[in-house]
């Protein structure tokens, strides 16, 4: 009505944006970064497999899961991705893995693009846990970069990095690719027709990082 109150509405939160709020807190606590996007796939799915284990409804197979039992989810995630080292300050880790100087300038391209991906899907409360999660990752590629000596510069073999830096970079490069493949929001600028080939060649850098860091 003219001249009365406007009401802003607010959008209402759920039992699952509660249960990401724990889930990616236990995880950023050992230095570890999931989209919630992801992590809401992965309560959503537990829910089910506890419905379907109990024979009973999703809404009550929810009531089993309180917050010590996300936390433990978190905690097995943990223990899954040992290899990346949550919490460890992968500067001071092995330089063991040669990146070649292209494939150092793509991957850093597909962490920007995998960037922009999760930031179109968080929401605006979060971004600033976005931008430091790939922010760390680009910086840590670009300070090893710059402090390498010349003759691995000049290395046709490429700079040496920590393993477990790259596959962290793997991994959210990968999280971008099934967010774009998914049905994800796209970034500002990239029109619908680009969704499959944004999602196949994040999905290609992902998997190629991956394989170098299992095989150096």
């Amino acid at each position: 009505m003219p001249g009365g109150w406007k009401t802003c509405h607010v959008p209402r939160r759920t039992w699952l944006d509660s249960k990401i709020d724990v889930f990616v807190a236990e995880l950023a606590a050992s230095g570890m970064h999931l989209d919630r996007h992801r992590a809401g796939e992965l309560i959503t799915g537990q829910a089910r497999a506890v419905a379907a284990l109990m024979r009973v409804t999703e809404a009550t197979a929810r009531s089993y899961l309180g917050d010590e039992i996300i936390k433990d989810m978190a905690r097995r995630m943990l223990f899954e991705v040992a290899d990346e080292r949550p919490g460890a300050d992968l500067m001071e880790a092995p330089r063991t893995v040669p990146l070649p100087v292209a494939l150092l300038g793509m991957t850093v391209a597909a962490l920007a693009e995998a960037m922009q991906v999760r930031a179109a899907n968080e929401p605006p409360a979060h971004l600033r846990d976005v931008i430091i999660t790939y922010a760390q990752a680009l910086s840590g590629l670009g300070q090893i970069t710059a402090g390498a000596t010349p003759q691995q510069a000049g290395n046709p073999a490429g700079i040496l990095f920590p393993p477990a830096l790259l596959r962290r970079a793997a991994r959210y490069i990968s999280g971008a690719a099934d967010l774009a493949a998914n049905g994800g929001k796209l970034p500002d600028g990239i029109p619908e027709t680009a969704r499959s080939q944004l999602a196949a060649t994040l999905r290609r850098d992902a998997d190629g990082l991956t394989a170098i860091t299992t095989t150096g």
